[in-house]
């Protein structure tokens, strides 16, 4: 990778939680262990390296518990309106490369002559194609396997 961090410019939601996070958001593009998009919910999801495995829920009564590899997850919500997600927004990807993943890598592989490359998303496949924005921007911790 030549850049440092990627960046997403989130747009405000009409919502409260949703003008915190509005503006440019940095993702240090070292730690980035996978990329996913959920094209049944519009979420792009960017999975962190360093995992951690713990006892599963409800585990035990054997000689080892359950294991589950947790991890640190960014969801990041794209959406064909710059300030409503979700429902009728969520875009139509019917064609891998306009997919908001490819956004993600092409920004990674990018030689902006910075420390940072914007991600930047297109247009979707709708019957009229509409430009895609990110919408929202959440960390957590999530269950991987």
């Amino acid at each position: 990778m030549v850049n440092k961090f990627l960046k997403f410019n989130i747009s405000p939601l009409a919502n409260a939680a949703g003008l915190l996070a509005s503006g440019p958001q940095l993702v240090n593009a070292d730690d980035i262990s996978s990329v996913a998009y959920a094209a049944g919910t519009g979420v792009l999801s960017i999975v962190l390296k360093g995992y951690a495995t713990t006892a599963a829920a409800g585990a035990g009564g054997g000689a080892q518990p359950a294991r589950a590899l947790s991890g640190r997850v960014i969801q990041i919500g794209c959406s064909k309106s710059p300030i409503a997600a979700g429902g009728a927004n969520i875009p139509t990807i019917t064609n891998g490369r306009q997919s908001p993943q490819k956004a993600v890598y092409a920004a990674m592989t990018a030689n902006p002559g910075g420390i940072q490359s914007s991600v930047q998303l297109g247009l979707d496949n709708s019957a009229v194609p509409v430009q895609l924005y990110f919408t929202s921007f959440a960390i957590g911790t999530a269950v991987i396997v």
